[in-house]
Protein backbone atom coordinates (compact mmCIF):
# COMPACT_ATOMS: atom_id res chain seq x y z
CA UNK A 1 0.00 0.00 0.00
CA UNK A 2 1.25 3.07 -0.80
CA UNK A 3 0.49 6.21 0.98
CA UNK A 4 -0.11 9.41 -1.88
CA UNK A 5 -1.09 12.78 -1.43
CA UNK A 6 -2.86 14.50 -4.30
CA UNK A 7 -2.74 18.37 -4.48
CA UNK A 8 -4.17 20.35 -6.81
CA UNK A 9 -2.50 23.48 -9.19
CA UNK A 10 -2.65 26.05 -6.46
CA UNK A 11 -0.78 23.34 -4.10
CA UNK A 12 -3.53 22.55 -1.84
CA UNK A 13 -3.93 19.06 -0.79
CA UNK A 14 -7.03 17.82 -1.81
CA UNK A 15 -7.00 13.78 -1.37
CA UNK A 16 -5.14 11.64 0.30
CA UNK A 17 -5.06 7.74 -0.78
CA UNK A 18 -4.19 4.97 0.42
CA UNK A 19 -3.22 3.10 -2.85
CA UNK A 20 -2.25 -0.22 -4.46
CA UNK A 21 0.62 0.20 -7.04
CA UNK A 22 -2.20 -1.94 -9.68
CA UNK A 23 -4.19 1.35 -9.29
CA UNK A 24 -5.42 2.95 -12.60
CA UNK A 25 -7.38 6.02 -13.17
CA UNK A 26 -11.06 4.79 -12.10
CA UNK A 27 -9.62 3.66 -8.95
CA UNK A 28 -7.67 6.72 -7.81
CA UNK A 29 -10.49 8.95 -9.10
CA UNK A 30 -13.06 7.19 -7.13
CA UNK A 31 -10.92 7.47 -4.08
CA UNK A 32 -10.45 11.41 -4.73
CA UNK A 33 -14.17 11.41 -4.98
CA UNK A 34 -14.56 9.90 -2.07
CA UNK A 35 -12.83 12.83 0.24
CA UNK A 36 -13.23 16.08 -2.49
CA UNK A 37 -16.12 17.29 -4.12
CA UNK A 38 -16.44 17.83 -7.43
CA UNK A 39 -18.96 19.59 -9.44
CA UNK A 40 -20.54 17.58 -12.10
CA UNK A 41 -19.60 18.25 -15.28
CA UNK A 42 -16.05 19.10 -14.37
CA UNK A 43 -13.52 17.34 -16.45
CA UNK A 44 -10.49 15.87 -14.69
CA UNK A 45 -6.90 14.98 -15.05
CA UNK A 46 -4.53 13.04 -13.08
CA UNK A 47 -0.54 13.77 -12.73
CA UNK A 48 2.54 12.26 -11.58
CA UNK A 49 4.93 14.98 -12.45
CA UNK A 50 4.75 16.01 -15.87
CA UNK A 51 3.14 12.14 -17.18
CA UNK A 52 -0.49 12.10 -17.16
CA UNK A 53 -2.52 8.99 -15.78
CA UNK A 54 -4.14 7.28 -18.29
CA UNK A 55 -6.92 5.10 -18.37
CA UNK A 56 -5.45 1.61 -19.20
CA UNK A 57 -2.27 2.73 -17.31
CA UNK A 58 -1.80 1.83 -13.45
CA UNK A 59 -0.18 3.86 -11.08
CA UNK A 60 2.97 1.88 -10.87
CA UNK A 61 3.63 1.89 -14.67
CA UNK A 62 3.39 6.09 -13.67
CA UNK A 63 6.34 5.46 -11.72
CA UNK A 64 4.23 6.61 -8.49
CA UNK A 65 6.22 5.12 -5.35
CA UNK A 66 6.47 5.98 -1.35
CA UNK A 67 7.15 9.60 -1.36
CA UNK A 68 5.38 10.45 -4.67
CA UNK A 69 2.31 12.75 -5.29
CA UNK A 70 0.22 13.22 -7.61
CA UNK A 71 -1.77 16.49 -8.97
CA UNK A 72 -5.21 16.95 -9.99
CA UNK A 73 -6.00 19.82 -12.52
CA UNK A 74 -9.52 20.53 -13.07
CA UNK A 75 -11.34 22.92 -15.12
CA UNK A 76 -15.05 23.31 -16.46
CA UNK A 77 -16.01 21.73 -20.01
CA UNK A 78 -16.06 24.89 -22.72
CA UNK A 79 -19.71 26.88 -21.95
CA UNK A 80 -21.16 30.22 -22.22
CA UNK A 81 -23.83 31.97 -20.54
CA UNK A 82 -26.69 34.01 -23.04
CA UNK A 83 -29.18 36.75 -21.29
CA UNK A 84 -32.17 36.95 -22.65
CA UNK A 85 -35.72 39.45 -22.91
CA UNK A 86 -37.41 36.44 -22.33
CA UNK A 87 -36.80 36.50 -18.50
CA UNK A 88 -34.24 33.80 -18.53
CA UNK A 89 -30.46 32.93 -18.25
CA UNK A 90 -29.29 30.30 -20.71
CA UNK A 91 -25.93 28.08 -19.85
CA UNK A 92 -24.80 26.60 -23.44
CA UNK A 93 -22.11 23.68 -24.34
CA UNK A 94 -20.37 25.97 -26.76
CA UNK A 95 -18.81 22.77 -28.48
CA UNK A 96 -22.02 21.07 -29.26
CA UNK A 97 -24.60 24.52 -29.45
CA UNK A 98 -26.77 22.15 -26.38
CA UNK A 99 -28.95 24.23 -23.71
CA UNK A 100 -27.29 22.60 -20.35
CA UNK A 101 -29.14 25.12 -18.23
CA UNK A 102 -31.88 28.01 -18.24
CA UNK A 103 -32.24 29.99 -15.33
CA UNK A 104 -35.51 31.04 -14.26
CA UNK A 105 -36.75 33.78 -12.04
CA UNK A 106 -36.43 36.91 -13.11
CA UNK A 107 -39.81 39.06 -13.74
CA UNK A 108 -38.64 41.23 -16.41
CA UNK A 109 -35.72 41.02 -19.55
CA UNK A 110 -32.72 39.78 -18.33
CA UNK A 111 -29.97 42.28 -19.94
CA UNK A 112 -26.62 40.50 -17.91
CA UNK A 113 -25.08 37.04 -17.46
CA UNK A 114 -21.94 36.59 -16.16
CA UNK A 115 -19.82 33.21 -14.78
CA UNK A 116 -18.11 33.48 -11.60
CA UNK A 117 -14.48 33.00 -11.87
CA UNK A 118 -14.15 29.72 -11.37
CA UNK A 119 -17.59 28.86 -13.33
CA UNK A 120 -19.29 27.53 -10.41
CA UNK A 121 -22.11 30.26 -10.06
CA UNK A 122 -23.74 32.68 -12.28
CA UNK A 123 -24.71 36.54 -11.63
CA UNK A 124 -27.39 37.67 -13.70
CA UNK A 125 -29.33 41.24 -13.86
CA UNK A 126 -32.81 42.19 -14.97
CA UNK A 127 -34.93 44.98 -15.88
CA UNK A 128 -36.97 43.95 -12.49
CA UNK A 129 -34.45 45.77 -10.68
CA UNK A 130 -32.93 42.73 -9.19
CA UNK A 131 -29.55 40.85 -9.50
CA UNK A 132 -29.26 36.93 -8.62
CA UNK A 133 -26.82 34.52 -8.03
CA UNK A 134 -27.29 30.76 -9.17
CA UNK A 135 -25.61 27.54 -8.47
CA UNK A 136 -24.49 26.99 -12.57
CA UNK A 137 -24.61 23.11 -11.95
CA UNK A 138 -28.16 22.62 -10.74
CA UNK A 139 -29.47 26.21 -11.17
CA UNK A 140 -31.00 26.37 -7.95
CA UNK A 141 -31.17 30.69 -7.58
CA UNK A 142 -28.71 31.03 -4.56
CA UNK A 143 -29.58 35.18 -3.31
CA UNK A 144 -32.06 37.79 -5.25
CA UNK A 145 -30.24 41.52 -4.35
CA UNK A 146 -32.83 43.88 -4.93
CA UNK A 147 -32.16 47.56 -5.35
Amino acid sequence: MLRVPVFSLAGEEVASLTAKSWWGLSEVLAAIREQHVMESGVQVRVFHGPSKLLAGSSLAELGVAAGSHLTLVTHQPCRLVTASADRTARIWDSISGDCLQILEGHEGAVHSAVFSQGGFHVATASSDRTAKLWHAASGECLHTLES
